[in-house]
């Protein structure tokens, strides 16, 4: 019998019951789940789901590069999720964490609060490295179908 592992994002459960099932082509549920299942994916080196859970708007302008690079070359220490907020909208929330890894220059952690937007039935991570453009007026680059003025820009 194989062992438990436990899951990189540091929740209570093991990897194949927390993070695993997302990686396979599960959908979050939640904003939370999808921080932790991306900050799990980090540490496994699946940067196609980096990729494919970021907002699909901002995709074909991710340094895949460099995501490869600092995945592949840190050890992923643990995260600690401190809150997530559901906005009144439903379709935006946000996720306090604090990510901890070690590369070559030592160990390092970050705090941030991540925005995740959920156009339809699936939530997706915003890149604030990769800034959504629109005019108020037009759709909404989330694909919610809403103007950009009445969905993503108050937000941004």
């Amino acid at each position: 019998m194989t062992a438990a592992i436990a899951c990189p994002c540091n929740s209570s459960l093991d990897y194949q019951n927390c993070c695993a099932r997302y990686h396979a082509g599960a959908k979050p549920a939640a904003a939370e789940d999808l921080m932790r299942a991306r900050y799990s994916a980090y540490a496994q080196h699946n940067v196609e789901f980096i990729r494919d859970t970021s907002l699909p708007a901002q995709q074909a302008q991710l340094d895949m590069a460099a995501i490869t690079d600092w995945s592949q070359n840190s050890q992923w220490l643990g995260l600690e999720v401190l809150a997530e907020r559901i906005h009144a909208d439903q379709r935006h929330a946000t996720v306090e964490f604090i990510a901890h890894w070690q590369d070559a220059e030592g160990q390092h952690q970050h705090q941030e609060t991540s925005l995740f937007i959920r156009p339809a039935e699936q939530w997706y991570f915003y890149d604030p490295n990769v800034p959504l453009r629109a005019e108020r007026n037009a759709p909404c680059p989330c694909g919610s179908r809403l103007k950009f003025k009445k969905c993503c820009a108050a937000h941004l």
